[in-house]
């Protein structure tokens, strides 16, 4: 098969990453609609919680033919302290590793996408291109995991790529000091360099175990359990 020229894959390839960009923010935009739905109720919440107290003081007072100041005072108090704290907690949800190991095939996808997300700003820029990549291939995986058996060979290799590999390798990389990740080491690559390839090379898997689960050809699929301990895991 005749290959593209250099310069229309590489047009090709940026087309690829702007898509991908424009996908991100708009999940961005998705994400932070639904950040401000979760605060909104939690405000709701906070007033009615707020509002209750201060209709039971003043039912009370009514019943009773009228209160302390004390007692006023301390309603007041604590109506403000409810308000405070409801409005506050709990924090908005944010994923976890532990919850990519708790989620379901079909929310594994996008559980592992939201918790990549949510380790951007700790990654090198020379990491962004290859971050949106992975995002892309989740997008692509999804419908095709909510179809797997929970319990076969494609769903545990995908999960051992997505809920193990994928958080080691970016764990790993948070983990060392900041101003040694730039620093080349023996092998001629500095971490930096090492967690960009890592990147690129799980990019690559979950677009290959896409085309396995696309032909259905399971063997295939877990035959490249070992592919990324083999090409980048096993040289750390």
């Amino acid at each position: 098969m005749a290959q593209l020229p250099a310069k229309t894959s590489q047009r090709v390839s940026q087309d690829i990453v702007r898509a991908a960009r424009r996908q991100r923010a708009a999940r961005i935009y998705n994400a932070r609609k639904e950040q401000w739905r979760f605060r909104m109720r939690r405000l709701r919440r906070a007033f009615l919680a707020m509002a209750g107290i201060y209709i039971a003081g003043l039912v009370a007072a009514l019943v009773l033919g009228g209160v302390s100041f004390t007692a006023g005072l301390l309603t007041f108090l604590l109506g403000v302290a409810v308000f405070v704290v409801l409005s506050i907690f709990p924090a908005t949800p944010r994923t976890h590793v532990e919850d990519l190991n708790a989620a379901s095939l079909p929310e594994l996808a996008g559980s592992t996408e939201l918790w990549l997300e949510g380790k951007r700003k700790a990654l090198p820029t020379a990491a962004v291109d290859a971050v949106d990549m992975i995002g892309v291939r989740l997008e692509q995986l999804a419908p095709q995991l909510a179809m797997l058996d929970e319990r076969g060979p494609a769903a545990r290799e995908v999960r051992k790529l997505l809920t193990e590999h994928l958080p080691e390798m970016v764990n790993s990389y948070t983990r060392i000091p900041a101003q040694l990740r730039g620093k080349t080491g023996s092998g001629g690559t500095s971490p930096s360099e090492q967690l960009v390839d890592g990147l690129c090379v799980i990019a690559d898997q979950i677009e290959a175990m896409s085309e396995d689960l696309s032909r259905n050809d399971v063997d295939a699929l877990a035959t490249r359990g070992r592919f990324l301990e083999v090409k980048y895991l096993d040289k750390e």
